[in-house]
């Protein structure tokens, strides 16, 4: 029987500690767990050895075991970090990193991560001084342009990101990259389990139409459309959608209207999204007449949620979604 090893370092554990115990396990383990861990081990490889990754902007040797691995796109962070993988770099929305708090598990010591690019825009100074060993980027305007500098710091893939619809290939194609299938799919059968638990509480979700509005601005908002992230999640789950909310503007996943047009969002159950910079618009909206005719809102069937969580396009924001849905619409 092989003999067993731990292979983890809870994440209550300070990030550079856990990096360099990773490393020790690693070298202490190798004969130990390479003939359990078939093609998704690099246990057997030395720090040199590399495989040749296709991806959006080319073809790259692709370290085996990278040690210090740097990326730009907050999706990509989330999946990076659920494969079981602790990057030394991130990209962000905010310099400080306080927007990351959606993509990462609650306990993650977020603030050990180097910020090296905003949100379409790499940090090329701040990259090089994270010396990663790999950066993984996404092919978005800002990023794709900047290809070459980024692969002449260290081998650089590009993943596809075809919008928020992406959120489930884009795991997929980043677990091909680092050899991480079997962590992948544990946590699509995760996901899916999950799925199957809340349409159970739900009873029936076909027979419950569900409008999701989004708060894009005090005079504007946001239908969001079976293409979205959270128009996924919500369809996974089985729930009708109103008549005239399926089909999204040209190029977008959403159907973007005024506030004139707010009788169109009505249904069984309505969910809007703000964020912290448009709860108070969502405040004003919800409390006009318009909005207050609405049959769901006069049910007492509408639930706020966080955008920043409903529109982060990763497993772990599915998640929450679920749970967010169980909680409003569930038996317990």
């Amino acid at each position: 029987m092989p003999m067993s090893v731990p292979l983890s370092v809870p994440l209550s554990v300070p990030l550079s500690f856990r990096r360099r115990v990773a490393g020790l396990l690693a070298l202490v383990t190798t004969a130990a767990v390479a003939a359990g861990c078939g093609d998704d081990s690099a246990a057997d490889s030395s720090p040199d050895d590399t495989h040749t990754v296709q991806h959006a902007q080319g073809e790259t040797e692709v370290p085996d075991d990278p040690q210090r691995i740097a990326v730009l796109w907050r999706p990509t962070l989330s999946a990076l970090v659920n494969l079981g993988f602790d990057p030394v770099a991130t990209g962000a929305g905010e310099a400080d990193g306080a927007d990351l708090g959606p993509f990462l598990p609650d306990d993650y010591p977020a603030d050990e991560l180097e910020i090296v690019a905003g949100t379409r825009e790499p940090d090329i100074e701040a990259l090089a001084a994270a010396e990663p060993d790999l950066i993984l980027s996404v092919d978005v305007a800002g990023f794709a342009e900047a290809y070459d500098d980024l692969d002449r710091i260290a081998p650089t893939v590009s993943l596809e990101w075809a919008g928020t619809e992406s959120w489930r290939t884009h795991l997929t194609d980043l677990a091909e990259v680092l050899r991480a299938g079997d962590r992948a799919d544990q946590i699509v059968a995760e996901y899916d389990e999950h799925v199957r638990q809340v349409r159970e509480s739900v009873g029936d979700p076909s027979a419950i139409t569900v409008s999701l509005v989004r708060v894009q601005a005090a005079d504007v908002l946001r239908i969001e459309t079976p293409r979205s992230f959270p128009g996924q999640v919500v369809d996974d789950v089985g729930f009708a959608r109103p008549e005239g909310h399926l089909e999204p503007d040209p190029d977008r996943d959403f159907i973007e209207i005024s506030l004139e047009l707010i009788p169109r969002t009505d249904a069984d159950v309505i969910f809007t999204m703000a964020n912290d910079d448009n709860t108070g618009a969502r405040d004003q909206i919800t409390s006009s007449g318009l909005w207050r005719n609405l049959g769901a809102a006069q049910r007492g069937d509408v639930h706020h949620a966080d955008y920043d969580v409903w529109g982060s396009s990763t497993y772990r924001g599915a998640h929450r979604i679920l749970d967010d849905i169980d909680a409003a619409l569930g038996a317990g």
